[in-house]
């Protein structure tokens, strides 16, 4: 962590935090350092109690690690969001056990950069979504490689569906949508003959297994196709 996240950090403790002596500060900021909160970590992962039950996330499932900004209209709260297959968990900076979990992580992933929380924070006001990690087999396309059309479709449906199974989703215009995971950065676009489903897409099996169950599911008349970096078609399916 930067220097002056680190000033800034011993600020936002509490409202009371200009009445400590230099002393109790640096005392405070190594508590916050050293406080695991509720995380439990060991040698190949860590557990976090979630709602439902708790949960141990080992380091080598981690696919993609997100880094980023919130505006909390007075500061910012830096988040990560973690991936591991078709699951993602976000974490925040006012979590008790931030510290631990960022020093863990940058021990057992070692390529996160150095001193990203401080450069996500310039410029200020914007989200600054970095990606921290992601592993070399699931590196999502640069370009779009996949394309869908729906014939008779509310878009949302498309949306609701691909949410229910891990995909965060995030309006992106009046009518458009994201959807994203570890291994997809997909759009939804309607138009006046149909919605449009397209993106970049990691090219493997199991993803198109599970994309093809996901578009069945829907119910309604589609097709795709797949290309590679040369746009050659690498596949293409229709449905019914």
């Amino acid at each position: 962590m930067s220097f002056f996240r680190k000033i800034a950090s011993l600020f936002w403790l509490r409202p009371t935090t200009d009445t400590l002596t230099e002393a109790e500060k640096v005392l405070r900021w190594q508590q916050l350092q050293e406080d695991p909160g509720e995380f439990v970590f060991e040698e190949d992962g860590f557990q976090y109690p979630f709602k439902e039950h708790d949960r141990k996330l080992k380091w080598s499932a981690i696919d993609r690690i997100v880094g980023y900004k919130l505006d909390m209209i007075t500061t910012d709260e830096i988040c990560l969001d973690i991936f591991s297959g078709g699951w993602k968990i976000t974490y925040s900076e006012s979590l008790p056990g931030w510290y631990q979990l960022l020093s863990k992580l940058q021990q057992a992933l070692p390529s996160i950069p150095e001193n990203w929380d401080g450069q996500i924070m310039h410029p200020p006001f914007a989200t600054n979504y970095t990606v921290l990690y992601e592993k070399e087999d699931s590196k999502v396309p640069e370009e779009g490689n996949f394309y869908a059309f729906f014939y008779d479709i509310d878009p949302l449906a498309i949306v609701k569906m691909f949410e229910e199974h891990g995909w965060a989703t995030r309006k992106a215009g009046w009518t458009e949508w994201e959807l994203t995971n570890v291994w997809s950065e997909l759009n939804v676009e309607p138009s006046s003959s149909g919605v449009l489903l397209d993106g970049a897409v990691v090219f493997h099996p199991d993803n198109i297994a599970i994309l093809d169950r996901l578009l069945d599911a829907l119910a309604k008349a589609y097709q795709y196709e797949f290309y590679d970096a040369q746009k050659n078609l690498l596949l293409e399916r229709s449905h019914p």
